[in-house]
């Protein structure tokens, strides 16, 4: 291989990029892993008004007019997991 990788599709490419590059270079796919790894999730419909905080929002529906109740949460099926990094090896890896 010449040169940085297109892409990262394992551990062993994140982690041969870790060990073969600057920080500078691959600092950004590691930030990435941890900013990806929670999203907003449909829970169901909303109960009266919903619940709206940090975690918390509702969405209406324009087509049907109902209202879903949506939490930001992890992701089980984000790309730091199945990589098998967890949220405190990335932060070590990126101090």
């Amino acid at each position: 291989m010449k040169g940085y990788p297109k892409r990262l599709n394992s551990k062993a490419d994140y982690e041969y990029v870790r060990e073969n590059f600057p920080k500078e270079m691959w600092e950004k796919s590691f930030q990435s892993l941890l900013d990806t790894r929670c999203g907003w999730f449909n829970i169901g419909e909303a109960a009266g008004d919903g619940v709206t905080d940090d975690t918390h929002k509702v969405v209406p529906d324009d087509e049907t007019g109902k209202k879903y109740q949506l939490e930001w949460k992890e992701n089980p099926d984000c790309l730091m997991n199945r990589l098998g990094y967890t949220k405190e090896e990335v932060e070590k890896i990126l101090e």
